[in-house]
């Protein structure tokens, strides 16, 4: 979700951003247990090339798997994001890049979503890996390969313990597919991060309430 705040005051170390928020809005805090966010300071860039391409070949792939021409998926895509997100309208050959990557992302969790076979690995598109980390986690797809994945615990789990009594709230995981898992243990951790460019995240209460497991 974007919302579009202004700097107040800033006393040299830190900043005072106001943001307007709605009551319509307060379940996205609930179900998530939002208690952190990040703020991103819009510097006057504009979109990338390499922004630009990722966002036209995600939009290519939607349209291959709905049927839809091009032009009309990124018209339908782009009205979806308006109304989900409260974004004001842009047009992607100049709209800033902060906006150009809340876009893509949007497009990216789309297609986790939905199960949309792409060109290439969103992994490889993605401008924020811990969101589409956590986004695969959320549908349940291999960060990798895009398929059905299982749970991949970053944070050894330990011999003998017995997984479905164990606290899993805030152990690092990834969503790999039985492949990937199998490698993951035998390469160990850093080699499989470094390899995939990936990296473990944090359950929480959502995340464990998807995939069955206690969190507290």
């Amino acid at each position: 979700m974007v919302i579009t705040g202004y700097i107040q005051d800033y006393d040299g170390e830190s900043l005072l951003v106001a943001a307007p928020f709605s009551k319509e809005k307060e379940w996205v805090l609930q179900k998530r247990q939002i208690t952190q966010c990040e703020v991103r300071l819009d510097d006057g860039r504009t979109i990338s090339a390499q922004q630009r391409k990722a966002i036209y070949a995600t939009l290519r792939d939607i349209a291959l798997f709905t049927g839809y021409s091009p032009e009309e998926t990124k018209q339908i895509m782009k009205y979806q994001f308006y109304a989900e997100t409260g974004t004001q309208e842009f047009s992607l050959s100049d709209v800033d890049m902060t906006t150009a990557n809340e876009f893509l992302n949007y497009l990216i969790e789309f297609c986790i979503r939905h199960s949309i076979p792409c060109s290439d690995r969103l992994l490889d598109r993605a401008p924020d890996i811990g969101r589409y980390l956590y986004a695969c986690l959320v549908h349940k797809k291999c960060c990798i390969s895009g398929r059905k994945a299982e749970l991949h615990h970053v944070d050894a789990v330990g011999r003998g313990r017995d997984r479905k009594e164990i606290i899993h709230k805030g152990m690092r995981v990834l969503p790999l597919i039985r492949e990937y898992h199998t490698e993951a243990h035998n390469m160990g951790r850093d080699s499989f991060c470094d390899k995939y460019k990936v990296f473990g995240i944090k359950l929480d209460n959502y995340l464990c309430k998807i995939w069955n497991i206690k969190a507290e």
